[in-house]
């Protein structure tokens, strides 16, 4: 099996009362005035990560921006939203990778349904800083969809399939292809993750127990695997680990 693979609005004065401030209570804390972290909270966030006092407050403004302020819970569907803003915390072109579905579910470590800070921290300093050891961790699991401790071919074949998707949709996103179908992009995608997956396991999986390990996956992850989608003569390259 060949390692890389070639395929809120200003406010305005009211009229009359000019020069007067506001008896209101304050806003809640929004994108554009969270309250700063006290040196406390950001020791803890820091200890559980590899981000500094600069780096670990750029992510708790960009956390308080998804949740409103903290006030919307930080679900799947909130997160998946607002994944454009995670660019600016060192984490490129994840809506481009097959890890989009799964980044949430990495990410909420307790299973709750939503993120909190501290997950949100540390997972980010696992993508955008881990170590090797760390981020071939964390792809292992990305792939091992139902939490077995192993990868069988067909988690295998599903993430290969989403990263031939993703490929394929950045392409048409920027240069376009009307003849290209949800329907031929699914089977074609289908089609070749199969095969990939059979030859990956033809390889790695040298016990021939059905499933990989921790260790069998890391021989392939460390060659840092890539597929190459091509479309209308361009192609997309697409990294299927986070290493």
């Amino acid at each position: 099996f060949q390692r890389q693979q070639k395929m809120g609005q200003k406010p305005t004065k009211e009229p009359g009362k000019k020069g007067k401030r506001s008896s209101q209570a304050p806003h809640s804390p929004t994108a554009e005035s969270s309250p700063v972290l006290n040196n406390e909270v950001t020791k803890k966030l820091q200890e559980g990560s590899h981000f500094d006092q600069v780096e670990v407050n750029k992510l708790y403004e960009t956390f308080m921006s998804l949740s409103n302020g903290g006030k919307t819970p930080l679900d799947k569907e909130t997160f998946t939203k607002g994944l454009g803003k995670l660019e600016a915390c060192g984490l490129k072109n994840i809506d481009d990778s097959p890890f989009v579905d799964r980044l949430f579910t990495l990410l909420d470590t307790d299973n709750s349904g939503s993120i909190d800070l501290q997950e949100f921290v540390s997972g980010l300093s696992l993508l955008c800083k881990g170590t090797i050891e760390e981020k071939l961790a964390l792809s292992f699991k990305a792939y091992d969809l139902d939490g077995s401790g192993t990868i069988t071919k067909d988690e295998l074949a599903l993430m290969f399939k989403s990263a031939w998707i993703s490929g394929f949709r950045a392409l048409s996103a920027s240069h376009g292809n009307e003849e290209l179908s949800r329907e031929d992009l699914e089977e074609f995608s289908e089609e070749m993750a199969t095969l990939f997956a059979d030859q990956a396991f033809d390889t790695l999986d040298s016990n021939g127990d059905g499933c990989l390990s921790f260790e069998e996956f890391k021989e392939f992850a460390m060659a840092e695997p890539k597929i190459t989608a091509t479309l209308n003569g361009f192609k997309k390259e697409v990294s299927i680990t986070f290493w």
